[in-house]
Parts: structure tokens; sequence; C-alpha cells
């Protein structure tokens, strides 16, 4: 649902844009050479459930669970429902990115990007201890589309390939702190984006990604009081696509 709200955006933006001025100007994509710098938010993938996640209690790893933030919502009238809640996802949530655009041929343009993603929780701990927990996942991505220019509006079909693909639980309080670090395989995937041009220099986009990631290795090191233990244990069964990492997003780009 979420997801289909964040294209609806998009769609009504373009709309919007369609009865400005800017709109009624003959812009169009060029075929030469130019830098950009992307900003851009997603949505999709799997949360932590797919993952090992190590429980303080009795020092054993367990799958299936969701780590969820779930906090105060203010400002809220009250018959509404008074709190907010947040979750991580794989293919979420900022990227920023810089490039460049190299035309190929009559209306084809080459676009290569070298860029970052990642999403992130914290909150409260909610077992009692007073400590606070955070789950960040986070990767490189070196994205080659080759788009094909219509005027305002472009179309490319291309690879998105992730670069050390990583994610960090962390727990920590007044007598222990917890770090268990998530290691995957370099992941490739296709992608198709859309792109329309608002005015000279900026274009806004839609984004779709097929990703997911091999499990490679995860280690733990929890330390209680003076006490420090520290786990490494690399992946040997059920390791391929571990990790869903799908996205739909949507994106800001400056051409110059």
């Amino acid at each position: 649902m979420k997801n289909i709200i964040l294209l609806g955006i998009v769609l009504l933006t373009i709309l919007s844009t369609a009865n400005s001025a800017e709109y009624k100007k003959q812009y169009q994509f060029e075929e030469s050479f130019k830098w950009l710098i992307q900003v851009g938010g997603s949505k999709g993938g799997d949360g932590t459930e797919p993952l090992p996640l190590f429980n303080r209690g009795d020092g054993q790893y367990y799958t299936g669970i969701p780590l969820t933030v779930v906090g105060p919502w203010q400002g809220v009238s009250a018959d509404l429902p008074q709190a907010w809640e947040d979750d991580i996802e794989a293919g979420g949530l900022f990227s920023a990115s810089l490039g460049a655009e190299i035309p190929l041929f009559s209306r084809i343009v080459l676009m290569t990007t070298l860029g970052y993603q990642y999403d992130s929780i914290n909150g409260d701990l909610t077992d009692g201890s007073g400590g606070k927990g955070s789950m960040k996942i986070a990767r490189n991505t070196l994205d080659l589309i080759p788009f094909y220019n219509l005027g305002r509006h472009r179309v490319g079909l291309g690879l998105s390939y992730h670069i050390n693909p990583k994610a960090i639980h962390k727990e920590y309080g007044s007598s222990f702190d917890l770090k268990t670090t998530y290691h995957f395989d370099n992941g490739i995937g296709a992608t198709l984006q859309y792109d329309y041009l608002i005015n000279k220099n900026i274009s806004l986009g839609v984004k779709l990604t097929k990703m997911s990631y091999d499990f490679d290795k995860l280690s733990t090191r929890y330390t209680i009081g003076a006490t420090d233990n520290i786990n490494t244990i690399s992946c040997v069964s059920n390791c391929k696509e571990l990790l869903e990492a799908d996205s739909v997003g949507v994106n800001l780009s400056y051409h110059f």
C-alpha cells in the first residue's frame, strides 16, 4: 500500500507540473555529456525476519523476528491512534549519488552513477533494561542505465550493482554493549527507470529495482561488564538470496 501511495504522489506531481508555466517551455533531454547529482527515497524488500538475531537472554540466534520502533505520536487529536510505528527495509530508504550522462547514439544516453543507500531505525529497548537499540542496512551502489529520450520524457533499463551490503544491529545500556554485523556478497540486479524533465536542469524519476543479497557471515561482539564475547559465524546453508532488497522509489536529479 505504501508503494502505491508513493507512486500516486509522483503521478500527482507530474500532472501538477503539466499545468505549470515550466511545462509550456520546450525543454527536452539532450544527447550531450552532463554531470548529475541525484537524491532519492525508496521502499521495499525484507525486514529483519530473515536475519539471525542475537538474544542477550540465552546467547542464541533466532530468525523470524521483526525489529520495529514504536513511540508516541505528538500533536494528534484524541480520537486517532496515539502511536507511530517504523520498521526497516532492505530496499529502503534514502540514497544519494553522483554520476555522468554519456551520449551513445541518437536519442540514447548512458547514465552511470556511484552512490550510497541506507535505511535505519533506533529506539528504546522494551525488555526493562533501560537500554537503546538500532538497526541499519547500507550499501554502495553503481548504476549503469541506457536511456531512450522522448523529449521531456525518457525510459531506461539497465543494471544496478550493490557493493559491500551490510547490516548492523546494536543494543546497549549501562552494563552491556551488543553489536552484530551481517556481511553479504555484492549483488547485481535489473533496474527500470522513468524520468520527467521539470526544467532545464532538474528531472523527477520513478525507479524499480530487482535485487537480492547472498549471506556471507556475521560477527557478534557482546560485552557485559568486563566480559567481552566475540563470535564469527559463516553461512553454510540457505545462503543464496537470503535477503530480498527489491525496491520502488522516486528520485530528483540535477543535470549540469
